[in-house]
This record gives C-alpha cells, structure tokens and sequence, in this order.
C-alpha cells in the first residue's frame, strides 16, 4: 500500500514522532510510507489545504492517515470531502478525546477510517452517526535505543511526567440555575464517581436524571453545541484527576519525582520530592530508564504513551483503568491499576510497586508484553488490517 502521513504540528510534538516511528515501520513491513510535512505551511495557527490538496492530486495514494484527523474535514468548492472525491482512505488517529479536535467529527467525509484510544471515545463517535469506520488502538512504541539499567539500580524510585495545568476553577458555579448549569454539574459528578471516566455515560444518565429530552445524534446542529459545552466538565475533571492521583503519592510520604514546571509552587518543598524541569518528548523515555515506577495519568480518556514507553523502557507502570491497556500489559501481572475515582488507591498501588520484588516481576511482565505486541510494527500491521489490505 502507499501512504501519506500527514505532520501537522512542530518536530519535537508527540504526534510528529508518531508519525515518523509509523512510517518506519509501514517501510519495513514493505509499504511505501511518506511523511507530508505541512507544518510548514501553518500562518497564525492554520495551515492551508491548498498544499496538500496539490500533493494528493499529484501523486496515488491508497491512504492518507493524520493525528488528530487534522485537514480531515477539508472540502471541495462542491462541498464534497477532497479525500472522498479523490477516491484516498483517510485515517484519523485520534490520541484524546474527539471533542476536543471537533474537526475529526465532520460529517462531510463519509470514507473515514478512524482509530481511537479508548473505546469509549469510539462510542461517543458512533453516538454522534459519524459516517465511516471506526476501530480501538493504542498508539505504538518504540524500544529503548541503549541498553536499561538494572532496576534496582535505578535512581528514582517513582517517577512522574506530567505538566502543571493549575488549579481547576468551578466556574459554573456562578452561574445562575439553569438546565445547562445543572446539566454541568451533573456531568462532573458523573466522571468523578466513574472509573472509566465516559464521557457519553455521564452525558446521558445526567440527562435521564433531570429530564432533559436530548440525545446525541439526531441533530448535526446539538451535536456540535454539545462537542463544545462537554469540553468544559472534562477538562476540569481531567485536571482534577491530576492533582488528586500525584497528591495522594505525596501525602502518603511516598519518595516521587515529578517532571514538569509548576507543581513545586503548588506542593511544595517536602523531603521526599524531587522536582525535574519539563523536557522534550523525546528524552522522556530515558527518564523512564531511570526510574523504577512510572505514573501514567488520565488512561481513562487519554493515549497513554507513558505507560507504553516506560514499560518499554523496563520500569513498572501504575496507571489508573483503561481497557486498551489492561489488554497490552496481560493484566494485573504486567500493571498495577487503581480506580482514579478514588485517589487513595494510587498511592497504595504505587505504594505496592515499591517493593522491590513486586515491582521488578510487574516491570519485567510489563515489558515482555509490550515488545511482544506494542511496538510501532504490530501497530503498522493493525493498520493495514484495518483498511482491508491482503
């Protein structure tokens, strides 16, 4: 097959390595893959389609895959999709949810193929009647480039990488009543108290429990006002999630250290915390290297590339619950899981990891099944079953 990966945002992003770890491995499973970069091209936050469109037009592909779905709901003065006119699969990878790239959600492009983290971020989009195809898959990883340390050599005993998004505010609350502030708090309610974090389950049972007679995907028009009312709850409750999960390892005296700017002003200094400036996506793997467990955040609603690359890099992962990776990691031997809807619960699960014995059996687990069907290879090949290639 011949694809295009679309690189969209800056070198050193997340989604710009995935796109260049995907094309190595769509090369050596004998695909032609090349990375289109339209970064280049963006002015005051936009990039123009124009570039693209003429790429296309030039030259045969059988798909063009974006993360994020970015130019995914580009059109032609027709109004049809310019991919669907063309006759080119596109694939959006989406790695959060799709209420916060609204784009991934047009309906114009009716031969969509799209990935998503986390199966409930899948139901939300068929709720919505996207047109398309749709399918559950974790981005890949790629293996440390040195050899690990040993792991009880390790420097840190627990590790976390996480930027400081301040404290979340209820801004709702000022509101006078009204359905929609009811709506709100219902829906934050919901999230906190579910450890899956559905957004879609939250929506609907608040909307059962006041009443209200709306449902996704009967209205392209509600559809979109609710895309936009629903990023205010989860995002709160995302931040929340945050500050609660790396408060309780902090106040159960447990020995962390936390990368990323902003948390000692908001923590403190404490004997047990040690604090690392933010660094660039991709020297984080050998701070995993370092480290004997790693924190992954939000894998309820998020890709989870913590997890995967520090298993890859032979540390053992706390996280709280995601399916996606219960299924990667084989289980409780691979993973310590703990429900975020109750904070306490990550500290004793990381607090278990530390010993020493338990920690290196789950580290080990972790990353024989994530090399074994995690990398960027078995994800290349998942693809090309996906778009119904021989």
């Amino acid at each position: 097959m011949r694809f295009l990966l679309i690189k969209a945002v800056a070198d050193g992003h997340p989604y710009s390595r995935f796109a260049l770890s995907l094309q190595r491995a769509l090369s050596e499973l004998g695909h032609e893959a090349r990375v289109s970069d339209q970064s280049i091209h963006v002015v005051n936050g936009v990039a123009p389609a124009n570039h693209l469109a003429s790429e296309l037009q030039a030259a045969r592909y059988d798909a063009v895959l974006s993360f994020s779905s970015f130019f995914g709901g580009v059109t032609l003065s027709s109004g049809m999709s310019l991919f669907d006119a063309l006759g080119v699969k596109f694939v959006g990878w989406q790695l959060d949810h799709p209420i916060y790239a609204p784009h991934s959600l047009a309906s114009v492009l009716q031969g969509r193929y799209a990935i998503y983290s986390n199966p409930n971020h899948l139901r939300y989009a068929q709720a919505v009647k996207l047109p398309g195809r749709g399918m559950t898959m974790l981005p890949g990883g790629e293996p440390p480039r040195a050899p690990t340390k040993d792991y009880r050599s390790r420097e840190w005993p627990v590790f976390v990488a996480a930027s400081w998004n301040g404290v979340p505010q209820r801004l709702w609350e000022q509101l006078e009543d009204s359905p929609g502030k009811r709506l709100m708090q219902g829906v934050v309610d919901r999230l906190l108290a579910d450890r899956d974090a559905s957004l879609l389950d939250a929506l609907n049972d608040t909307c059962a429990t006041l009443g209200l007679g709306g449902r996704l995907g009967d209205d392209a028009g509600f559809d979109a006002q609710m895309c936009s009312f629903l990023r205010e709850p989860l995002t709160y409750v995302r931040h929340v999630d945050r500050i609660n999960v790396i408060r309780s390892l902090v106040d159960a005296g447990l020995p962390v250290t936390i990368c990323g700017v902003g948390w000692r002003g908001f923590l403190g200094e404490r004997r047990h915390l040690t604090y690392l400036d933010e660094v660039k996506f991709e020297d984080v793997p050998a701070l995993y290297g370092n480290s004997r467990v790693v924190l992954n955040l939000n894998a309820a609603n998020g890709a989870c590339e913590r997890a995967i690359y520090a298993a890859l890099a032979g540390a053992a992962v706390a996280s709280d619950f995601s399916q996606p990776l219960d299924e990667l990691f084989g289980g409780d031997e691979g993973i310590g899981f703990f429900n975020r809807a109750e904070p306490r619960a990550a500290a004793d699960a990381v607090g278990r990891l530390l010993d020493l014995d338990t920690g290196e059996s789950v580290a080990l687990s972790g990353q024989e099944e994530v090399m074994r069907s995690g990398l960027w290879r078995r994800r290349a090949q998942q693809l090309v079953e996906f778009l119904g290639a021989t």
